[in-house]
């Protein structure tokens, strides 16, 4: 632009200033049809406060002072466009509407005035050439101030940002070597390596702080696991001694067992047959007693016969000595019979015999009393003697009864305390056998928690032996694999 320019702006500068209000409500009023556009304004305050800024501004275009403070403004405007990310496509259509409403005007003016019309048609059209010409002119120079400003800080700012880029990218292969090497390290089995503070920039201390964090807490953790896997160790081995003591103690036990078991089994026998033999002798004894009761009822008839011999006592003088002989006969008889009750031996058939006898010396004693019936009177002392000997053998037969009585009721007692014994034994010999099962499924448990305690010993050696490989700071001096006496410790957990 040049003086005349200047001329021609201020040649209509009045009008600017009068039209330059309408100008910008409709820019404004395209601005609030524009959604793009009318983002860049919160409120209604911040459009007035725009167009006021802006009012001002073209009062110092159309004073045509055209100087460094100007040029400073519009680099300044570009600026604030180039920060906010204005369209340029936006602001040079908010021109064109400008542009067009003072074209518009000072045609308007300068026809509506008498001035011009009285004038040579070439130079009233080469006056408004000029005047239009010349508004361009500071339009475009506008724009151009304008945007050059803002292509030049968007190219600031990509040259800031790509070397912003590149600072980071320095940044980020820097940082990528640091945390490849601290994972090297993690990787061989180095947890005591942590990330230095003044080697990651700001922006991201937080990896460095997420890496050391999970560095540290690993390595605590493997520290436990180390400790606890060497008490695990200790523990295990006490258990397992104690479950294989265990399991050699139920063995024994069992093999004990079996044996009381074989051994009441026979004992079991043995009380069954004694109570089977004492049945057998309760039964005999009673047969004794029947006997016994028998050779009872023998003497009674015996004496009764006697007392009839006694009758004719009289008649049997000449037989007396025969009657002597038989009361004889009669009293050994009786005397047998009580030696034969005095010994506790098979006392029925001794009973049997005497009774034979005493009823055959009976029959001989009625056959001599009837051959001597006429001598009686004369042996009737001897036969009161007889009667006398009788009741005796009567009275041992009685005695003899009353001890086979007593004999068949301690037998009857042992045969049923023999069965009490055989039931008892019985029930004693099937808890036995259930208490065997019982032990030898003890032992078996036993000898399966021997062997998954040796599989624990395994296990944990392994994990000690894994942990072994880890570089670990403050790591537990103690040896992983000793086998010291046993003893139980408590796992720690923090």
């Amino acid at each position: 632009m040049n003086e005349s320019d200047f001329r021609s702006i201020r040649s209509v500068q009045a009008l600017i200033d009068r039209e330059m209000p309408a100008a910008l409500d409709k820019f404004y009023a395209q601005v609030r049809r524009t959604p793009k556009a009318r983002s860049f304004f919160s409120s209604e305050s911040q459009i007035e406060h725009a167009k006021h800024a802006q009012q001002t501004h073209w009062k110092r275009i159309s004073g045509a002072r055209f100087d460094d403070e100007y040029v400073k403004k519009v680099r300044t405007i570009g600026s604030v466009h180039a920060r906010i990310g204005l369209d340029p496509s936006l602001y040079i259509g908010g021109y064109g509407i400008i542009l067009n409403h003072l074209v518009q005007s000072v045609i308007g003016d300068m026809l509506s005035h008498g001035g011009f019309l009285s004038r040579t048609s070439s130079r009233v059209a080469r006056n408004l050439g000029d005047v239009i010409g010349s508004l361009c002119k500071v339009v475009l120079m506008e724009i151009d101030l304008t945007v050059s400003s803002y292509l030049d800080d968007l190219d600031k700012a990509r040259v800031a940002m790509q070397a912003e880029q590149d600072r980071r990218a320095q940044e980020d292969r820097e940082v990528i070597e640091i945390i490849g090497n601290a994972l090297t390290a993690l990787a061989n089995g180095d947890l005591t390596h942590r990330i230095e503070g003044g080697r990651i920039p700001e922006r991201l201390d937080a990896l460095k702080q997420h890496f050391n964090q999970t560095a540290e807490t690993l390595e605590h953790s493997l520290c436990k696991i180390s400790v606890n896997a060497t008490d695990i160790v200790s523990n295990a081995d006490g258990i397992r001694q104690g479950a294989e003591n265990l399991a050699r103690r139920s063995e024994q036990q069992a093999a004990s067992q079996e044996e009381m078991s074989a051994a009441l089994s026979q004992i079991t026998q043995r009380v069954a047959k004694t109570a089977e033999e004492t049945r057998k002798a309760n039964h005999m004894a009673n047969t004794a007693r029947g006997d016994a009761e028998h050779a009872g009822s023998v003497v009674h008839g015996t004496i009764a016969a006697i007392s009839e011999i006694e009758k004719s006592s009289r008649e049997m003088a000449g037989i007396i000595g025969i009657i002597n002989e038989i009361s004889f006969q009669t009293n050994i008889l009786a005397l047998n019979a009580s030696v034969e009750a005095a010994r506790a031996g098979d006392v029925g058939r001794g009973f049997a015999v005497v009774a034979s006898e005493v009823r055959a010396l009976a029959q001989r004693s009625a056959d001599a009393g009837r051959e001597i019936s006429a001598l009686i009177n004369l042996s009737g002392g001897q036969v009161k003697s007889g009667v006398t000997l009788v009741h005796e053998a009567g009275d041992a037969l009685r005695r003899i009864m009353s001890q086979v009585q007593q004999i068949n009721d301690v037998v009857s007692s042992i045969s049923d305390s023999a069965q009490e014994q055989s039931a008892s034994i019985s029930q004693l010999n099937i808890a036995m056998g259930g208490l065997e099962q019982t032990t030898q499924k003890n032992a078996a448990v036993a000898e399966e928690s021997a062997s998954a305690v040796r599989n624990l010993v395994a296990t944990s050696d392994e994990l000690t032996r894994m942990v072994a490989g880890f570089t670990l700071s403050g790591r537990d001096t103690r040896p992983a694999f000793s086998r010291q006496k046993p003893k139980l410790a408590l796992i720690r957990t923090e």
